[in-house]
């Protein structure tokens, strides 16, 4: 009995090793073509049996390939409207990482040749007050840590080698590669996010537009989602740091031209895209 019980354990031990050696060598060959400037490998061809659990082990070693000794700048959603979790066979939105090194705001013009198919997304962000470490019951504690809003323009890449599912979005951190930061608002307590219109022209004409509550159908819920999310995934929210909710409207391909997003009562935010 003894000795079946030794083996038992061993081939545990065996098998829970192949699989993190599996998780990190994918997120290798992700981290890999990030430096490369090579398309995304689809993880879900190489190991057609990843759960999203693996998924997000593959993201967390991927991210932290990219972080070194710094912490997140931000937190983002994907995936928030139900059409695009069942374009990519999930139920439920998912999660990723923002990085300091992805902050663009305040700057005029964006090359376009030092990105891999660049896209544009106007999102409302959170600033993050006091510490959240644990998770939240409901929107009112949720409030209790915010400091500002602020309207933002995501800028991910979606290089994918091929039509990607959940799971490959997942492992490859969402896209996440950079970030607009518009003005933040302190005084929001009377603002209504989910009534909010935005729309994003480029050189005048009008290539995306929608409104708040398209985000899981409330951007407090949204932002209550994802904060929940992040601290059972073991991460600790800390002040100065942030969540994007996700696209209001959809995802727009990033082209040379000017571009200016208006959140109505939240702000504007311009730049310009050049070659």
């Amino acid at each position: 009995m003894k000795s079946f019980l030794r083996y038992l354990i061993l081939t545990i031990a065996l098998v829970s090793f192949n699989l993190l050696a599996g998780e990190l060598e994918l997120a290798e060959q992700l981290n890999q073509s990030q430096i490369h400037h090579q398309p995304i490998p689809l993880v879900s061809l190489i190991q057609p049996e990843l759960s999203i659990a693996q998924a997000y082990k593959i993201q967390r070693y991927y991210v932290q390939s990219q972080l070194g000794n710094d912490q997140p700048a931000g937190f983002k959603s994907g995936l928030t409207s139900a059409a695009t979790q069942n374009k990519f066979n999930v139920n439920q939105p998912v999660s990723g990482i923002l990085f300091t090194k992805g902050d663009l705001s305040g700057i005029k013009t964006i090359k376009l040749a030092k990105f891999d198919q660049l896209r544009l997304e106007t999102e409302i962000g959170f600033e993050i007050g006091t510490a959240i470490e644990k998770t939240l019951s409901d929107e009112k504690q949720l409030k209790q840590h915010i400091k500002a809003i602020f309207p933002a323009i995501e800028l991910p890449e979606v290089n994918f080698t091929k039509q990607p599912t959940g799971i490959d979005i997942i492992a490859a951190n969402i896209g996440a590669k950079a970030y607009i930061k518009g003005k933040a608002v302190t005084d929001f307590t009377l603002m209504d996010l989910n009534t909010l219109s935005v729309t994003l022209t480029k050189d005048g004409k009008i290539v995306n537009s929608g409104k708040g509550d398209e985000v899981l159908n409330d951007q407090w819920q949204a932002a209550l989602w994802l904060v929940n999310q992040l601290v059972a995934q073991g991460w600790s929210l800390m002040p100065g740091q942030f969540l994007i909710t996700g696209v209001i409207g959809k995802m727009v391909k990033a082209e040379v031209g000017h571009y200016q997003a208006d959140f109505g009562k939240l702000g504007k935010i311009t730049v310009a895209i050049i070659p």
